[in-house]
């Protein structure tokens, strides 16, 4: 049997040690995929102040919501409206059709709190479902209806 000295023994440990180091943090040294994911149409725990779309708007007052803009008689409550922009969903979308890009979309803003620019949503209405494009990514609008985000558009 051969004989290995402390001093090489310490360094077979050593050595031994950094491989399982490795193995366990094997997936964070390798490249993630740039994968989009459904998220929600509003940041989790965001603060929204004000959605505005052309000369409309949704504002948060104090704890309430207002809408503003030169259509009075809307088929939606604010605090409603405001709601199915909280519940709304982002789904991925691969291949935009050609169609949707000559398209001119709705140009809507979000201004959260703490932020000094607003989230740009372009939102093309004349697609089934609803296209979405935002932070350079195509979405799919679900879990709810333009009309209901934006019912100043009917």
């Amino acid at each position: 049997m051969a004989r290995i000295s402390q001093r090489a023994m310490n360094n077979v440990v050593i050595i031994a040690m950094l491989i399982m180091i490795a193995l366990f943090n094997l997936d964070s040294l390798l490249p993630k995929k740039n994968t989009i994911q459904t998220r929600s149409l509003l940041p989790e725990e965001a603060y929204v102040l004000k959605i505005e779309h052309d000369n409309n708007s949704l504002e948060r007052i104090g704890q309430q919501w207002r809408q503003k803009g030169p259509d009075t008689s809307l088929t939606v409550t604010p605090d409603e409206q405001f709601s199915h922009w909280q519940r709304a969903k982002l789904n991925p979308v691969t291949e935009v059709p050609e169609s949707i890009i000559s398209t001119q979309p709705y140009v809507v803003v979000v201004w959260l709190a703490g932020n000094s620019n607003g989230n740009v949503y372009a939102i093309y209405p004349n697609t089934s479902p609803v296209v979405i494009k935002f932070e350079n990514n195509w979405y799919t609008l679900t879990n709810t209806d333009l009309d209901k985000l934006l019912p100043w558009t009917l």
